[in-house]
């Protein structure tokens, strides 16, 4: 292989003692390092270089770079969830390969890397790197989308303008550099952008360079939601196609992404790309936190006592049969853990593709959503080479964005020479929420207009019992269909339903649902967003037949439990008066409600 050729060993001087270890308190026994008591995450930082001098809290995932090096793939795909640390591994990357004048040994000295041996140490600041990340071109137009990679491009080309002015050759070269520097290029110069960087650097190094494109697929989310997908399309493929195929100034090439988007219409002739998605063994353990790592972050911030629901909430991805823990929502829950456990990723993303899919699909997947939202799993279909402009008459294609988005879980594939088969399962709190409000969302469509929804919703605060059973049995029975509401349906149904129906209290309320409040966990809160304004509480309930059960028993034992579990301490706790508790049975399409006196 040729990287394995141009990766030579060189030899290092007597390392440095650790920039950390320069910044470690005396050895007195009786000083107390206040400002180590609890270390400073990590929040949207994800610049290694700053991460590290800033002394922010590292979870060592250098291996990452020792992983990549002893690769003999020349160009690796790495699809990732959003907020799983990819940029932060780039830029480790990133900072370990690139030659620079500044010594970078104090950031590296104590990780993983670092003692990975001399095969991967020979590589320390060694090549000329090109790093682009497209995370942020998300635009309404093609042509602002178009600028905005150019613009990408052009602050590539300016960090490197030192090392490539003065290798230039001729009157063409500086043409083209100019406009690229610019942002002015034409389609020609642009789709050659990767290629000319690559290739002036190893003219100006004499090493050939190292290509990183980091969420390279967000301005493809972005075509194929707006309209202008064959335009940006057609600007990776050239621009990936001039980087990555037969380019003999590259070194290595590293691209990472949400999805893998097919092969025949971004990465179209390159034969020398090798991608690991999460259902890979490979570079399984380097994205997202494993669970000794959140055990040891619990510790350091004192939160020792709070895994069990920090594990409920946050766990339960595999990626590549290695559990793991959301990071994002790991790190902000423990740098504020007074705020208490709530949704953290699922707000970082308007999902509207996602959303979209569940919302035209909905009425095909009801019944495997609601096996999910249930606890339990689904197999199905699942297509690692996803083609956008196929999707929306791809039933079985929101199967695979639920998956590699990061909203379900992989707990078994089976792999054939045409199909992957995957159980695929909700994998912790969070996202079980979030899809819950997606059914909902399908389950109660059409009936934002209607009159009587405002009026559910003020009966409910006012604790009008009998207007709000009527209000909900007349809702269920205009909307649901039959299956909706089988008798071998939940309580997620109707929970799922009432939440879509609460919805419009949005800009007053807070509606939760499943958390924990007094001594248990309540179905739905909501809660007022200032204190002296109304609140309420509703616990739900079906009816087991098959128990002797009736309308009136079950609405005794939903009021025991309001009273039992006090599940209104969580509105009192926020000011809310009056308090509102409630308790709803369902059978079928009716309806019964009774208020906790």
């Amino acid at each position: 292989m040729r990287v394995g050729r141009r990766f030579l060993a060189r030899g290092h001087g007597k390392l440095e003692r650790s920039f950390f270890e320069a910044l470690a308190p005396p050895a007195d026994p009786s000083y107390t390092p206040r400002a180590m008591t609890r270390p400073r995450l990590p929040i949207g930082t994800s610049d290694f270089l700053k991460l590290r001098r800033d002394g922010k809290y590292y979870v060592d995932k250098s291996s990452f770079v020792s992983e990549v090096l002893r690769s003999s793939a020349e160009v690796l795909l790495l699809p990732r969830p959003r907020r799983f640390g990819k940029t932060l591994n780039m830029t480790t990357l990133a900072a370990f390969l690139e030659r620079t004048k500044e010594d970078r040994t104090d950031v590296f000295s104590d990780l993983a890397v670092w003692q990975a041996g001399d095969d991967v140490r020979a590589h320390f600041g060694r090549y000329p790197v090109v790093f682009v990340t497209f995370k942020e071109v998300k635009t309404l137009t093609w042509a602002d989308c178009r600028a905005g990679i150019a613009k990408v491009v052009a602050e590539e080309c300016l960090r490197h303008k030192a090392d490539i002015e003065p290798v230039l050759v001729d009157a063409v070269e500086r043409r083209d550099w100019e406009a690229l520097r610019a942002g002015t290029a034409d389609n020609a110069t642009l789709w050659r952008a990767l290629a000319a960087l690559s290739e002036w650097l190893h003219r100006a190094t004499g090493e050939p360079a190292v290509i990183l494109v980091d969420e390279y697929d967000t301005p493809i989310h972005a075509g194929f939601h707006q309209g202008f997908y064959d335009q940006v399309i057609e600007l990776f493929r050239n621009l990936f196609s001039g980087a990555f195929k037969d380019n003999a100034h590259l070194a290595k090439g590293v691209l990472t992404g949400i999805l893998r988007v097919s092969k025949e219409s971004v990465f179209s002739g390159l034969n020398n790309i090798e991608v690991h998605s999460i259902l890979s063994k490979a570079y399984s353990q380097h994205f997202g936190f494993s669970p000794a790592e959140v055990t040891a972050m619990a510790a350091a911030m004192g939160q020792s006592a709070q895994m069990g629901e920090i594990e409920r909430w946050y766990n339960g991805y595999s990626f590549g049969g290695n559990t793991i823990y959301n990071p994002w929502s790991v790190l902000n829950y423990l740098a504020h853990p007074e705020d208490g456990l709530k949704s953290y990723w699922i707000q970082t993303s308007s999902d509207d593709l996602l959303r979209e899919l569940l919302i035209e699909r909905g009425r095909l997947t009801e019944p495997d959503l609601e096996a999910l939202l249930r606890g339990g799993s689904v197999t199905k279909m699942i297509d690692e080479h996803i083609v956008l402009r196929d999707v929306r008459n791809n039933t079985d294609a929101v199967w695979s964005f639920l998956l590699f988005s990061g909203y379900l879980k992989a707990l078994s594939t089976k792999v054939s020479a045409s199909q992957t088969e995957v159980a695929l399962a909700v994998p912790n709190l969070e996202v079980r929420e979030a899809l819950q409000r997606m059914f909902a969302d399908f389950l109660s469509r059409g009936l934002s207009g209607s009159e009587r929804v405002p009026m559910l919703c003020k009966a409910l605060l006012e604790g009008d019992e009998r207007t709000f059973e009527d209000l909900l049995e007349g809702l269920m029975l205009s909307t649901l269909s039959y299956h909706d509401t089988s008798r071998d349906s939940r309580e997620v149904v109707y929970q799922a339903f009432v939440l879509g129906l609460l919805v419009t209290l949005e800009k007053t309320h807070e509606v939760t649902s499943n958390r924990e409040a007094g001594f248990g966990r309540y179905d739905v809160l909501v809660s007022p967003r200032r204190a002296g304004q109304p609140g309420a509480v509703l616990e739900l309930k079906t009816i087991d037949t098959r128990r002797g059960e009736t309308a009136e028993t079950a609405l005794d034992s939903a009021i025991e439990q309001l009273r039992t579990r006090d599940y209104a301490s969580a509105l009192r706790e926020r000011g809310a008066t009056p308090v509102q508790e409630l308790a709803a049975v369902f059978d079928g399409k009716r309806a019964w409600v009774k208020k906790r006196a």
